[in-house]
């Protein structure tokens, strides 16, 4: 039969003429030698090289057909192996292992960590969006002068209007050569002031088209006072957007009640329109809204922050505070 588990037959003929290997128990050459999964023959003197010489076909060995007995053994035995290993109790190793580290709060607390910081990430990028959506809705593309608190690297320039006359952006960091590169990148003409925010900008009363803020009002020791001089700048009419983070746990939230509460909000500032689910967004809350300056008549800017009475002349050119390097190229 094919499946036979009977030894192959023999040649009677092999008994003391036999070489030695065959004697002493060992397979002769030609004569199959029985394996795991059946049996395999081996190659006749005659057909394996000679030691020195070189086989232009390498010698190939034959598998013979697996003995099913063989066969059955040896999936009963890998079966055997996976029960006992799958009834054994883990090792001491293991269970110290799981006990000491998966164990310990420092794995959750790690986990925590990592889920905040995506999440911060994740809020990073949707409030880039955001402001950029701000800025381009809420900035007029006809104004011709635009002030900006805390301009950093300048990455506010790309979402301004393309008709924007000029940005006027005060950060006590700014780098200005830096800057410059990001003004002719975004073809937004501008001037950098390096100065502390809480310090007067230097622009004439009412001669700003709109301010934005990202972050300014968080930054300094008095938030009202910055409004009061964003008010003093501020054309009637024209808007203060402001995006600022209000702190992990919401620490920062005196800075949304000097823009929506305080005196100066209340005299200067139209009521101001903000998110409040923003506002109160779980370990990153953060006010994004906009507040539009009242006109005259509802309160004088430029007494409560002590400016002259007399409006200064706006000019591009000659306007006090532009001190600083211009982000535009000269035309020769």
């Amino acid at each position: 039969a094919m499946f036979s588990a009977a030894a192959p037959r023999v040649a009677p003929a092999a008994t003391a003429a036999a070489p030695r290997s065959a004697r002493d128990g060992s397979p002769a050459r030609g004569i199959p030698r029985a394996t795991v999964f059946g049996t395999r023959a081996r190659k006749p003197p005659c057909l394996a090289p000679s030691p020195g010489t070189r086989s232009a076909r390498p010698a190939t060995t034959r598998r013979a057909v697996p003995d099913a007995a063989q066969a059955l053994a040896v999936a009963e035995t890998f079966t055997a192996i996976a029960r006992d290993a799958a009834t054994r109790a883990p090792s001491p190793a293991l269970g110290d292992l799981a006990e000491g580290a998966f164990g310990s709060p420092a794995v959750p607390l790690l986990a925590i960590l990592g889920g905040l910081g995506i999440y911060k990430a994740a809020v990073y990028w949707r409030v880039q969006f955001i402001t950029a959506s701000m800025i381009g809705k809420h900035v007029p593309p006809a104004a011709r002068r635009v002030l900006e608190y805390g301009v950093g690297q300048g990455k506010n320039l790309y979402y301004y209007p393309k008709s924007v006359g000029m940005v006027v952006g005060i950060d006590p960091d700014a780098k200005e050569d830096l800057l410059i590169q990001v003004s002719i990148a975004s073809s937004i003409p501008f001037v950098a002031k390096k100065q502390a925010l809480e310090d007067s900008n230097g622009q004439p009363d009412g001669s700003i088209d709109a301010v934005v803020s990202t972050g300014s009002f968080g930054k300094v020791s008095d938030p009202e006072a910055l409004l009061t001089e964003a008010a003093r700048v501020l054309k009637p009419g024209a808007p203060l957007v402001f995006v600022e983070d209000l702190g992990t746990l919401g620490e920062k939230n005196d800075v949304l009640d000097a823009i929506t509460k305080s005196r100066a909000a209340e005299t200067f500032f139209e009521k101001a329109q903000y998110d409040d689910l923003w506002a109160t967004l779980p370990l990153a809350p953060t006010a994004i809204g906009v507040a539009v300056r009242k006109g005259e008549e509802a309160g004088n800017a430029r007494a409560a922050a002590g400016g002259a009475a007399a409006k200064k002349k706006d000019d591009f050119e000659t306007a006090t505070g532009l001190s600083g390097k211009r982000g535009k190229r000269k035309k020769k």
